[in-house]
């Protein structure tokens, strides 16, 4: 069985995940030069911001968060608490970290995305959901706090999805629109909404959350990476740059045909800017990797990043 989970931009994790991204992403926009990393969590009220930074920036940190919050649409007060230190410049390297640090990057020719079916499936139902949740107004009851899993099992479709909504949209409605949506795409699939019930106050403002929680069905056994892996922190830090060249080269090698699927690892020890190994597979288990990939994992050479790998 495969498995891909995508959530919805009001999901309390995904909530503090963007928070702590557009803190850094504020930072950095008014001093390059900044380092830090950052974690945010709360709920119900209250919302945490923690971390380190070392910066020539000043700004209030606490409307960055509330003008996120405003952006995704979440409901009700939340009153931000900021708690910073100053990061040491000798654990702020311009490349590198202060920790062992490990990526991986996967590609597989079975969709046009090299992605796993699963994971399209997943994204392709969630930008549906999200798209009719802002255009469409008779999907007025749909809040931003949603997750789609999509499980694959011998090519046959699951999917179970978990939707906050409005309480004057009962939760058959619910189900049987949601339910249609899914039929739509995939007639044979097997699906589930809200199997827990009612889901009529979600979001930060009705449950807990914390960034950087990706599980492993999100990431596909982690062998997808994304631009906010690490959320929280600086874009040249080695768990962001590394896993967006991860996914680069298993994409690459896929289109040379050198494999129909291929995982990408590489590690750097701390402080350290050329890769501690590098290590690339495809299915049938041949080395594919070379000294040139070495080269390209140096963390130093690698001045310009996509923000949004797919």
């Amino acid at each position: 069985m495969r498995v891909a989970r995508v959530r919805g931009p009001g999901h309390p994790d995904q909530a503090c995940d963007q928070v702590a991204a557009a803190i850094v992403e504020e930072y950095i926009r008014r001093d390059s030069a900044s380092r830090l990393e950052v974690r945010v969590s709360g709920g119900r009220g209250a919302l945490f911001v923690a971390g380190e930074v070392i910066s020539q920036a000043d700004f209030d940190v606490s409307s960055v968060v509330r003008r996120t919050l405003g952006g995704i649409g979440s409901m009700g007060a939340m009153e931000p608490f900021i708690a910073f230190e100053t990061l040491s410049p000798q654990a702020a390297p311009v490349f590198g970290a202060r920790e062992v640090v490990q990526v991986m990057g996967y590609a597989t020719d079975e969709t046009p995305e090299l992605l796993p079916r699963p994971i399209v499936c997943a994204r392709q139902l969630a930008r549906g959901l999200e798209h009719r949740r802002l255009n469409d107004p008779e999907w007025f009851w749909l809040g931003a706090d949603y997750d789609v899993t999509v499980f694959e099992r011998d090519g046959h479709l699951s999917v179970v999805v978990r939707a906050e909504h409005a309480a004057q949209f009962s939760l058959l409605q619910v189900r049987a629109t949601i339910t249609q949506c899914v039929k739509d795409l995939w007639q044979e699939a097997e699906t589930r909404v809200n199997a827990g019930g009612e889901e009529v106050r979600g979001g930060l403002s009705g449950r807990m959350g914390m960034s950087d929680q990706r599980s492993p069905m999100e990431m596909y056994g982690s062998h997808i990476p994304c631009p906010v892996s690490r959320v929280g922190m600086h874009a040249s830090h080695p768990s962001i740059m590394g896993s967006w060249m991860a996914r680069q080269i298993a994409r690459e090698r896929v289109r040379e045909g050198r494999g129909k699927a291929v995982m990408v690892e590489a590690m750097w020890l701390p402080f350290e800017t050329r890769p501690q190994a590098v290590r690339i597979r495809n299915e049938r288990g041949e080395n594919l990797s070379s000294e040139e990939d070495w080269t390209r994992f140096d963390l130093s050479r690698l001045q310009v990043m996509n923000p949004h790998p797919s």
